[in-house]
């Protein structure tokens, strides 16, 4: 998923400075909510502020806070000085997006006042709260609320307080835990003297682009990548892109795995490519059904019966690919087709439970990841059977997983895979889409790559026009680590190539990983210690 949030020009960047100053007419000074069957209640802004600076809990807060936990208070601290670097400008230009509002929608249900109110006072709200130098906090949110009085629902903020701690709080529990985990194992492994496998190879290589009819749909485009001068027929990579992009922002990695031998095949999607998701999010298009993203594995299996066709026809194919033999490689939305052509099994009923879930107006949905997955989901269920017996390896970078497969669903994945999970992915959050899922898997060929600092859009190219806090720093060393981490894996698990076994592992990827993105490798990880490391520390 990039590009969710183009610019709209520097006029629309610099009037939103010119609002800022005219609202908030009033800021809210106390917050009011009904205890049951106590009756309605209120408490003091500044004491919520005093709470959230250093924890003192003031003579007004003192009654309510013992209608909470320990645990739930500092989930509920956490929470209202969770950062989020971005500013006023940034800010303006994700939440006028479609998709901006519809988080905006979700986040008002906490309030008790009519949709019209609150969520433009929220909205005005959260861009003055971006004006703060050290980010965006959910404290200076409330203290922004056009209104002297901000009338909430209680149980709904007790969900979200638990909501948001799973996303966010918990996924930065959970790498700190993985990392001292690591650590101890890593402090009793010597070094390991590795080459750097993100250096092109020797192999030259040719580029063919062909376009594949389907009936009563707009053609697939594939780019085919050959290398040249081989022994034998190449193995065969598939890069599957994500939602709202293109291959064009993988190209490195095919050119590079092409240039060890690999021959790699970019595909695009027309369903949910750039231009369709810029349309949808402005208004102009509708979203794809959850077909249209479900089904892509067949366009996977497409691409590879049209490349067998050529083999048998064409002169520049014959001989040159393995398609017996066939890796891929996927991000996002991509990184759900790579785990699904590798075995893993939508379940069409658990997705429409959770699906379900977004109308209850107790529940507010903080991942952006379901938003998508339920986009149209009261249409028929994906076709069965996505996966395709010709891939033998996958590599998902920031995949959606959960809930299309659930936690049965995932575990039916049948070749060695690799997942890629960055702390700060705000559009597949890594606990509910990597992490969780990693450890549903019940196979010994697994990988679970952790990018502390990486962002949704860390191994993408492009993207140069949004937000920093999207992109994020050190993309460069994203290039390079996907690079080495493909050309090892596909070269262990394809060419059965036992030499490159060393570099999966936690010792050479931390040798590896440099600021601002250092790294992590987890090959066994069960929900148990997942729930050891999800314990909130004081």
């Amino acid at each position: 998923m990039i590009n969710l949030t183009q610019r709209f020009g520097l006029t629309l960047g610099l009037g939103i400075l010119s609002l800022l100053p005219s609202f908030p007419i009033f800021a809210a000074e106390k917050i009011t909510f009904s205890i049951a069957p106590l009756g309605e209640f209120d408490v003091s802004v500044d004491s919520l502020g005093v709470f959230a600076k250093d924890g003192t809990i003031t003579p007004d807060f003192a009654f309510y806070t013992k209608h909470f936990t320990p645990e739930e208070l500092t989930k509920f601290r956490a929470l209202l000085n969770k950062s989020f670097p971005v500013n006023e400008v940034e800010a303006f230009e994700f939440f006028n997006t479609n998709f901006g509002k519809e988080i905006v929608k979700q986040l008002s249900r906490a309030i008790n006042a009519p949709s019209d109110q609150s969520q433009p006072f929220l909205q005005g709200a959260i861009l003055l709260a971006a004006a703060n130098p050290d980010g965006l906090k959910i404290i200076d949110v409330i203290k922004n609320y056009d209104s002297s009085t901000l009338a909430v629902n209680l149980e709904t903020i007790r969900n979200t307080i638990n909501e948001a701690d799973h996303l966010y709080q918990s996924t930065e529990r959970i790498f700190n835990w993985l990392n001292s985990q690591t650590e101890t194992e890593a402090s009793t492994a010597s070094s390991v003297n590795l080459s750097d496998l993100s250096k092109a190879g020797q192999i030259i290589w040719t580029s063919e682009t062909i376009t594949i009819p389907r009936p009563n749909e707009d053609p697939l485009t594939i780019f085919v990548y050959l290398p040249q001068n081989l022994s034998k027929p190449a193995p065969t990579i598939v890069i599957t892109p994500g939602l709202n992009s293109d291959f064009q922002g993988l190209r490195y990695v095919a050119e590079h795995l092409a240039s060890h031998g690999f021959a790699t095949v970019g595909i695009n999607f027309p369903e949910s490519d750039a231009q369709r998701m810029k349309d949808a999010l402005q208004g102009l298009d509708t979203f794809p059904n959850p077909n249209a993203w479900m089904d892509q594995p067949k366009d996977v299996t497409l691409a590879l019966d049209t490349l067998e066709e050529k083999e048998q026809s064409d002169p520049t194919f014959q001989g040159q690919l393995n398609l017996k033999n066939v890796g891929i490689l996927g991000q996002s939305l991509g990184g759900y087709t790579a785990t699904a052509t590798g075995g893993a099994d939508v379940r069409w009923e658990y997705l429409k439970q959770e699906c379900a879930k977004l109308d209850n107006p107790d529940v507010i949905n903080l991942n952006p990841a379901l938003l998508w997955q339920c986009q149209g989901i009261t249409n028929a269920p994906p076709l069965p059977e996505l996966e395709d017996p010709r891939i033998k390896a996958v590599i998902a970078i920031n995949p959606v997983t959960n809930p299309a497969f659930g936690n049965q669903g995932i575990n039916n994945i049948s070749v060695p895979m690799m997942f890629i999970a960055g702390s700060s992915d705000i559009f597949a959050p890594p606990l509910p889409e990597q992490i969780s899922p990693f450890a549903d898997v019940e196979k010994e060929d697994k990988y679970l790559i952790l990018v502390k600092n990486g962002t949704h859009l860390s191994f993408l190219t492009g993207g140069d026009n949004l937000p920093d806090f999207i992109v994020g720093e050190g993309r460069d060393l994203a290039y390079s680590y996907l690079k080495s981490l493909s050309l090892a894996f596909f070269n262990l698990y394809l060419n059965q190539q036992q030499e490159f076994e060393p570099y999966l592992t936690d010792t050479a990827v931390q040798q590896m990983g440099q600021n601002p993105l250092p790294l992590h490798l987890i090959q066994s990880l069960t929900q148990e210690q997942l729930n050891e490391a999800l314990q909130p520390t004081n």
